[in-house]
């Protein structure tokens, strides 16, 4: 689960139903709490709310100062990727591909999309994206749609890569990872596909170039970088596609998702390493080692990492 953090508080869910608000300074427990759900999403949060799904397809929401329950609702199918709000929606994608919207207030649902989900597919949904009163999101057959976020119709959904595969694990092609959306552009990448940058006014393509990942994406200037599922690391130029760079020094290490810390590209490995890389050359610039467990999630924001290992130890660092 990827740590959340909001003013001087962390938030941390464990998949056994803890849930935790830590304070951001000292790692000090601010409150705990025991549920009863099988909390397989990350968490979520947003104006003061925070949201988690279950294993049985709940979305819950709590109170930010204490953790208590304001509302749960019932969905489809499990909950993979932690929910997103505006402050006027909560939008959740669950496993079997439908995208659904709860009212923030009182978690009336709203509207389903639904994208038909192929029969084989990677354990995982996208995270959605919800700005400028549309819904972003990725599917497990390799389509990205941009939703109204007022009635759930789409104002386009097109293929990331066409399924050619011959057998059905060649024909795995599910989004994952989380995309970029930056000014009229939406960066999205498969697994077993492509890397494409889609206008989003016109729903068409701008670039489209052979790249396989379940990770998160991450943008540094005008560069889009991305961990391929050799843990080769790849800077694409945001308006051409054009590889930039490739780094293979970490080729085999079972990266996590890289991050972008002030055109510092930060990524985990399976040993309990971060490096650090310059996002414009892709050159090492430095490495830590924090822990002896693979490293699952990075948040950067200032000049910090937080940083959360296999074990669930989560570690904070001040990057000069």
């Amino acid at each position: 689960n990827i740590p959340v953090i909001s003013g001087d508080s962390i938030y941390l869910a464990s998949s056994e139903g803890s849930i935790s608000s830590l304070s951001l300074e000292t790692g000090k427990n601010n409150w705990s709490k025991s549920t009863d759900d099988y909390i397989s999403g990350s968490t979520g949060f947003g104006y003061k709310t925070i949201f988690y799904g279950t294993l049985d397809g709940q979305v819950v929401a709590l109170e930010e100062k204490n953790g208590s329950e304001i509302w749960r609702v019932q969905l489809s199918s499990e909950v993979l990727a932690p929910p997103v709000t505006d402050g006027a929606l909560v939008v959740v994608q669950t496993a079997d591909g439908k995208i659904s919207a709860i009212d923030l207030k009182n978690g009336e649902l709203k509207w389903v999309f639904i994208s038909k989900v192929p029969r084989l597919s990677l354990r995982g949904t996208s995270t959605p994206l919800l700005s400028r009163g549309v819904v972003f999101a990725g599917f497990a057959n390799g389509k990205a749609a941009m939703i109204s976020s007022e009635s759930g119709s789409p104002r386009w959904e097109l293929p990331i890569i066409i399924n050619e595969g011959k057998s059905e694990l060649e024909r795995i092609v599910d989004i994952d990872g989380k995309a970029i959306l930056d000014g009229n552009m939406y960066v999205v990448a498969s697994y077993q596909g492509n890397i494409a940058s889609i206008n989003i006014s016109s729903g068409r393509p701008i670039w489209q170039e052979k790249f396989s990942t379940i990770r998160d994406l991450a943008k540094a200037r005008s560069t889009i970088v991305g961990v391929n599922n050799e843990s080769i690391i790849i800077g694409f130029g945001q308006s051409t596609g054009v590889t930039l760079w490739k780094q293979e020094g970490l080729k085999l290490r079972k990266l996590s998702s890289p991050v972008n810390l002030r055109g510092r590209i930060a990524v985990g490995d399976f040993e309990g390493f971060i490096h650090f890389l310059e996002a414009k050359s892709g050159s090492f610039i430095g490495r830590v080692k924090i822990s002896n467990k693979p490293i699952d999630e990075i948040v950067a924001f200032s000049n910090k990492l937080l940083v959360r290992d296999k074990s669930g130890r989560v570690v904070l660092l001040s990057v000069d």
